[in-house]
């Protein structure tokens, strides 16, 4: 459908064009009154720079470089006119493209008007549905016991264990020095598919079940073959044994106790500062995944076509950390394929979310971000960060995160006094049993 507005300067005409939602055409035209100017000054430089039998260079006469090198010229002057006319025409009718534009049909010859059509995409219009206490999602309260107080000590034992070596074999939760080789189908070693110095718990995840009796009895320099389930089926490994450990975890003493938090006095007091801080993380499993089904809500309720090349570069920046952080080969088709429908998603609610923070012109102040900085050196004010947590939010960048998570804060804030809220709990033990 062609856009009513057609936008005439008697220097650029401009005629839009809504293919759908998300994709934009422009068709441009620039008579050659326009451009002749310019083009002169494409003709002037270039024309500084040859030299032909007979001229010195830069001496040339102009019809002669334009004789001999006038398509060239034409070509170049097209493709930067392109460019110049092309934002200029964005600027006018106020268009922000989300991807690299397509030039089409580029005409152009000395004399005459120059015209193209660019075709790209822009956000879409997100029409928000009605929310204001119409959000109607669950809440999971989790309720803890002492258990998730004895398993979480019992970790911190075990992060100050000495380990002890161990001569008479190997027994389960002893812990093994191994290098790993994984084996083909037919058992023989598969070249630059070996790990060394990896540590592994016996009777712990794929080193229990069948394993165990395989992984017990074992003392240094023994090898053993084992099999490790995969989504697909299973994976050989042969193990080299080069040293059997056994974990001494320390005792819940006075030393371990201030070493663990300073300020607990007793065994109590550690137990009931660990309870509070499981309940803190256990309230922020739950406004996470209270936030996630309100999300959920939105993009459900919300008609939106996502532009594809929105979804293209959030995969690219995806495939780039990925490759950044691990340094692995990765099968990128693959990846992108099975990420590509939380990745439009993603970007679904990228979409959503800005049309609500204009709607309910959620703002945050100078003041505010300020208050909120002044709050985080507060926090670590005892620990000697202060200094370095002031210096890390005066890089503007990092303002920049801060500012849209108090923004993000905001926004949940008043998404939650519009929802009905249908809370659940849930005690710990029954997650447990769900392993």
């Amino acid at each position: 459908m062609f856009s009513s507005f057609f936008r005439d300067t008697n220097k650029m005409k401009i005629t839009p064009k809504e293919t759908n939602a998300y994709t934009r055409e422009l068709f441009v035209s620039v008579p050659w009154t326009e451009l002749e100017e310019h083009f002169d000054g494409v003709v002037s430089h270039f024309k500084k720079n040859v030299k032909l039998p007979g001229f010195r260079k830069g001496k040339v006469p102009r019809n002669k470089v334009l004789q001999q090198f006038g398509a060239e010229i034409e070509a170049d002057f097209a493709q930067q006119s392109v460019e110049r006319y092309y934002a200029q025409a964005l600027d006018e009718q106020a268009l922000h493209p989300v991807n690299r534009a397509e030039v089409k049909d580029l005409d152009f010859t000395r004399g005459n008007e120059l015209s193209f059509t660019v075709v790209f995409e822009v956000e879409p219009k997100v029409n928000l549905p009605k929310y204001s206490k119409k959000i109607k999602v669950t809440r999971k309260l989790y309720i803890s016991d002492d258990e998730d107080v004895d398993r979480y000590l019992f970790d911190l034992r075990q992060h100050q264990a000495e380990l002890k070596t161990v001569e008479s074999g190997s027994e389960e939760s002893h812990l093994l020095l191994v290098d790993m080789q994984e084996l083909d189908e037919t058992g023989y070693p598969i070249v630059g598919r070996r790990v060394e110095d990896r540590y592994i718990k016996v009777g712990e995840g794929v080193f229990g079940g069948d394993n165990l009796n395989l992984l017990t009895g074992l003392s240094a320099d023994d090898t053993v073959r084992i099999s490790i389930p995969t989504e697909s089926g299973s994976t050989a490994y042969e193990l080299t044994v080069k040293n059997v450990q056994q974990e001494i975890l320390p005792e819940v003493d006075e030393e371990f106790i201030k070493k663990m938090d300073p300020e607990a006095e007793t065994e109590e007091d550690l137990r009931n500062n660990i309870a509070k801080g499981i309940s803190k993380r256990l309230e922020k499993d739950s406004e996470t995944q209270l936030r996630k089904n309100i999300i959920s809500w939105f993009v459900e309720q919300t008609s939106l076509e996502v532009p594809p090349s929105m979804i293209d570069n959030y995969l690219d920046n995806l495939v780039e950390d990925i490759r950044s952080r691990n340094g692995e080969t990765l099968d990128e088709d693959k990846y992108r394929s099975e990420m590509r429908s939380s990745t439009e998603r993603s970007v679904k609610w990228y979409l959503i979310r800005k049309a609500l923070i204009i709607t309910e012109a959620i703002e945050v102040s100078d003041e505010e971000l300020k208050d909120e900085v002044s709050s985080i050196v507060e926090s670590v004010s005892g620990s000697g960060q202060s200094k370095e947590i002031e210096r890390f939010y005066k890089k503007p960048s990092n303002r920049d995160s801060l500012l849209s998570e108090l923004i993000e804060k905001k926004l949940f804030a008043l998404l939650k006094s519009y929802a009905k809220i249908d809370e659940v709990e849930i005690q710990t033990s029954e997650l447990r049993k769900q392993g």
